[in-house]
């Protein structure tokens, strides 16, 4: 029995024999889309993906020199390597040589367009950012119920603020049905409203598996949140969607619980520091306080009170006495026998009858006025009349109406042959109107 088994270590010598001996899988280039980049002590560890499968790769420090470009999730390389297996894991990997850009991935293409477009309606802007709070109670993490991103949460939490309460709203966090997903375990949170902040987020994943948080209506939900989010998605150098939008990005689920969290060593420090805040002001208040009082002691008035209480004294007694005699009732009661006096000299003098006297005689007197005025107007009127009759009887209109006539030449009143000559034109003016007239000749008269 003991010739019929193979050790673990004897398989995994066999494959890489098989590997190291097929030409097949030695100097090849392989055409893919890179994704889960990152360097560690000078290697290159990455992914070779297409539609239907990924191939794990590295490349060393010696051939990483030499890249003329910064590999980055998403490009589409062309690299010359070797397939090698290894004993100690049992696995194989992708040695890359050489690796040249051909291009960006179609998946990575879609992030982007996707990121410009909702920079560009604001969802990224730092005026829509909610603070976070400092001493949340109450944390909601949307995120798989199996993964170690809930446990890193959980244990971080314990560590540094046992007192928060974890709340899970379990989501997929890969594949095509976790976008929904995600945006169903959000919603729910922000409606049942238990939690002051959201951890929304996953470990770490090559560009595909991140791709459901890079999800336009996740974006959207995350942005109408009213709950304040920390978006944890991946390790460091991954970024999402999701890691724009939310209030707060964080590298890895546990650097999220490091931000959400304050530890106990924290609030001892801050608690111990205010207390010694505290002790300080109190001490000084009470020093400035003595030292008030010891001022007051030795001040004059304080040593001199009863002198200075028995001359305020006195000051009151005068100020009371000015303010008696100064009295409103004081006043009243002198005006009122003022009034009484002035009543009682008014009452001597008989006013009313004495009125009554002065209305009689202005009456007498306004009926003689009345009398002389009416007597003066009848005699003006008379005196009018006469003139009116005279200013008739001297009026010319009246002796024309009796034959007589006016002669005018040029507007001038002709007094005498001598003022008009032959053929001069002449306007005579009756009683009834005007007759116009040529001079023929005249007695005495010019010609």
């Amino acid at each position: 029995m003991e010739n019929k088994y193979l050790t673990v270590a004897a398989v995994n010598k066999y494959i890489k024999y098989r590997f190291d001996n097929d030409a097949n899988l030695k100097n090849i280039f392989i055409k893919a889309e890179i994704s889960n980049v990152r360097k560690s002590k000078g290697f290159l560890y990455f992914v070779l993906k297409d539609e239907e499968s990924e191939l794990s790769a590295m490349m060393f420090p010696n051939n990483l020199v030499r890249l003329k470009f910064e590999p980055t999730d998403g490009m589409q390389v062309v690299a010359l390597g070797s397939v090698e297996a290894y004993v100690k894991r049992g696995n194989y990997m992708f040695i890359a040589n050489t690796i040249e850009e051909v291009g960006m991935g179609q998946a990575y293409i879609d992030f982007l367009k996707l990121k410009d477009k909702l920079a560009k309606e604001g969802l990224f802007d730092e005026k829509w950012k909610k603070k976070i709070p400092q001493y949340a109670q109450n944390i909601g993490v949307v995120t798989s119920a199996t993964g170690d991103a809930i446990n890193d949460i959980i244990f971080t939490f314990n560590n540094r603020f046992p007192l928060a309460k974890i709340y899970l709203y379990p989501a997929l966090v890969q594949g095509a049905d976790a976008p929904a997903s995600l945006i169903k375990a959000l919603n729910k949170a922000n409606k049942d409203d238990l939690v002051d902040l959201i951890i929304i987020g996953r470990g770490g994943g090559s560009l595909e598996d991140l791709s459901c948080f890079n999800d336009e209506g996740l974006a959207r939900a995350i942005f109408a949140s009213h709950i304040p989010i920390i978006s944890a998605v991946g390790h460091e150098a991954d970024y999402s969607i999701c890691d724009f939008v939310a209030d707060l990005r964080a590298p890895t689920p546990t650097g999220a619980a490091m931000l959400a969290s304050t530890s106990k060593e924290d609030i001892y420090a801050n608690l111990y520091n205010i207390n010694k805040h505290l002790e300080s002001s109190a001490k000084t208040k009470i020093t400035n306080e003595y030292n008030k009082l010891m001022l007051l002691k030795k001040s004059y008035g304080l040593a001199r009170f009863s002198d200075l209480l028995a001359s305020k004294q006195l000051q009151l007694d005068a100020i009371s006495l000015r303010l008696n005699s100064a009295s409103p009732l004081n006043k009243l009661t002198e005006y009122s026998k003022l009034a009484e006096s002035l009543e009682l000299r008014l009452n001597l003098l008989n006013l009313d009858s004495k009125i009554e006297e002065r209305i009689e005689y202005i009456k007498s007197i306004e009926a003689n006025i009345n009398k002389s005025v009416s007597l003066k107007v009848v005699n003006e009127t008379k005196e009018v009349d006469g003139l009116i009759n005279k200013l008739i009887l001297l009026n010319p209109l009246n002796i024309l109406s009796k034959g007589y006539s006016l002669t005018y030449l040029d507007n001038v009143l002709v007094k005498s042959v001598n003022d008009v000559k032959e053929n001069d034109e002449i306007n005579i003016k009756v009683s009834d109107g005007q007759i116009q007239a040529i001079v023929k000749g005249g007695k005495n008269g010019r010609k």
